[in-house]
């Protein structure tokens, strides 16, 4: 007998019975698209941005009359890239058996394309000959004004848009602002890993995309959601798992999604029929282990003061006021001007993360892993 396939992922989106909860979310997000609105998708790394964006395109995906297309740019590094990945994304949304198919193929070869096809996956990837700016600036405005102007809805899923700001054009955000207030049928939706630039593209008075969309914050999935889904995908395969072992998966990882689907993962492969709390701490002990070269390498590239920071930070799981002196003693972390330095070392290389969409802010570890490790062996 085959086995059964493991019903909690981590990566990539599978279909709507993998998919926990974001009820509210999927409705809001689905509105906004049905009356054209523009959305940005706020929320911290590994907490499920791009799996929402699949879950509410998923209904549309045989649809003709909204076309939702997604695309990745954290790959791109310049406008050139962007369009290499635009173009991609909307040869491959619309096959050229269908009557706009062929009019969006015969659009991409009129800029003289390089259409290659990857030997494993068999994915397409287009890649136009542009060799000046005006060139550049001219396709991306003719890919999306032709989407426009066949009379059907198209919504356009951007993620990691914060990459933008590392292209050396220091016009994209503009060109791309111009753009979008020229469509009539198109809406987007803007997500990204990095909060701080996000925040700063569509917050700031001084940037393009400044009051240009709806923001929507993704907050952690509940405790009662989260517990009511991985009793059902037990009990769905004739397991079973106490309620204890799932409260101790949902408080190890803090509900953050990534971690919760990872250790639901890792316990449902042990392939117990009655799964308690002590399998599961069985199996986050060996994921703490199996990750162990990688965090001896978080170890290997941080100063001593920043390493100390991260373990203090790791310790407290939550720190509201890091330079408080009660804080910088209990962990001899020196003076608050060197805490400083060391939160922003943290922040840059994406080790730890400031939540300000809360009442009362703080630092946290990113990788929950990461931190349990710490609390495990750092004493």
């Amino acid at each position: 007998m085959s086995k059964a396939q493991n019903p909690f992922i981590s990566m990539n989106y599978r279909g709507p019975e993998y998919f926990c909860d974001r009820e509210n979310e999927t409705k809001q997000i689905d509105t906004y698209m049905q009356q054209g609105v523009h959305v940005t998708l706020f929320a911290i790394r590994r907490l499920g941005k791009t799996g929402l964006i699949h879950h509410v395109f998923y209904p549309y995906r045989n649809s003709t009359s909204v076309h939702c297309i997604y695309l990745d740019i954290l790959p791109t590094n310049s406008i050139a890239d962007l369009i290499n990945q635009l173009a991609t994304a909307i040869y491959t949304r619309f096959p050229d058996k269908t009557s706009i198919g062929k009019r969006v193929l015969d659009l991409i070869m009129s800029f003289r394309p390089v259409i290659s096809f990857d030997e494993w996956t068999g994915n397409p990837s287009v890649s136009l000959r542009l060799d000046t700016p005006a060139q550049q600036e001219q396709s991306i405005q003719s890919l999306f004004q032709f989407l426009d102007q066949q009379g059907e809805r198209i919504v356009f899923a951007i993620d990691e848009f914060q990459q933008i700001l590392s292209y050396p054009e220091q016009h994209t955000e503009a060109l791309l602002r111009t753009v979008m207030q020229q469509l009539q049928n198109t809406s987007f939706i803007f997500s990204g890993s990095n909060q701080k630039m996000m925040h700063e593209i569509f917050n700031s008075a001084k940037r393009p995309f400044f009051a240009s969309c709806t923001n929507i914050q993704l907050d952690f999935i509940g405790q009662e959601e989260y517990a009511t889904f991985i009793h059902e995908k037990f009990q769905s395969h004739g397991r079973s798992i106490t309620p204890e072992a799932v409260e101790f998966i949902c408080a190890w990882t803090r509900r953050h999604t990534f971690f919760t689907q990872h250790l639901s993962a890792t316990v449902f492969m042990l392939e117990d029929q009655n799964v308690d709390v002590e399998h599961v701490r069985a199996a986050a002990i060996n994921l703490l282990k199996l990750h162990e070269p990688n965090f001896y390498q978080y170890k290997n590239l941080l100063t001593s003061a920043q390493w100390n920071l991260l373990c203090a930070l790791a310790k407290e799981e939550q720190v509201k006021h890091p330079t408080a002196k009660k804080f910088i003693q209990r962990y001899q972390l020196g003076t608050p001007s060197l805490v400083k330095r060391g939160l922003e070392a943290l922040l840059h290389k994406e080790l730890i993360y400031y939540n300000s969409s809360v009442e009362k802010p703080y630092y946290e570890v990113y990788d929950k892993f990461l931190m349990r490790w710490i609390q495990h062996t750092q004493r």
